[in-house]
């Protein structure tokens, strides 16, 4: 990883990294449940995003390029499940506030079922992979491989698995060339669906 692109987030940076990570969600599938009117996405997005980049300074890992165009958020052993003290402080209680109430209990829904999903995918300590983004415009540039591969040679020097969820299916086929596989599929409704993937230490 000597040559990768990926370092640490530094100070100042979240908000260029947290625009860069809501233009890559705008049309995923997950947001589009959360967050159904566009005209109001972006800016609840980055809202969102804003917090959980706050939650992992202080419990994993965030990780960009010097442009911030592309990062990847890590949650290591041992804080792979979301405290509820810390997404308070983390300012998440807003989140009604700030999506809306229905919003809100479509993001409730979506968590608790990701939850079951990820607890009987992997047992044990792993590093999970909360969030992935690359600008569109930077996308097909190697940045998403390395902004995987930083935290994922982490996980094989402990010899643990990385653990993920997606909602795309065109995700799916882009995490498995990068050697995830498929642990389960979870239908949430006609339009959403849950892939939980593991890449196993090699």
């Amino acid at each position: 990883m000597a040559d990768s692109r990926m370092r640490a987030i530094k100070e100042g940076e979240a908000p260029a990294l947290v625009r860069s990570i809501s233009k890559a969600f705008f049309e995923d599938p997950m947001m589009l449940f959360i967050m159904p009117d566009a005209s109001k996405r972006m800016k609840q997005s980055e809202w969102m995003f804003s917090k959980l980049l706050g939650y992992t300074g202080h419990y994993g890992h965030v990780y960009t390029d010097e442009n911030q165009t592309a990062g990847s958020i890590w949650l290591p052993p041992g804080n792979t499940t979301m405290s509820p003290i810390g997404m308070l402080r983390a300012g998440l209680w807003q989140m009604p506030f700030k999506v809306g109430l229905k919003g809100f209990l479509r993001f409730g829904r979506l968590d608790g079922i990701a939850s079951k999903a990820h607890k009987k995918a992997v047992q044990g300590d792993h590093w999970y992979l909360l969030g992935l983004g690359v600008d569109p415009e930077a996308q097909n540039t190697g940045l998403g491989t390395e902004a995987i591969d930083i935290g994922a040679e982490q996980a094989k020097a402990d010899g643990l698995p990385v653990y993920l969820e997606t909602m795309t299916q065109s995700n799916v086929d882009y995490y498995t060339k990068r050697g995830f596989e498929v642990a389960e599929e979870v239908v949430v409704d006609d339009e959403l669906r849950i892939w939980s993937m593991i890449k196993q230490p090699s």
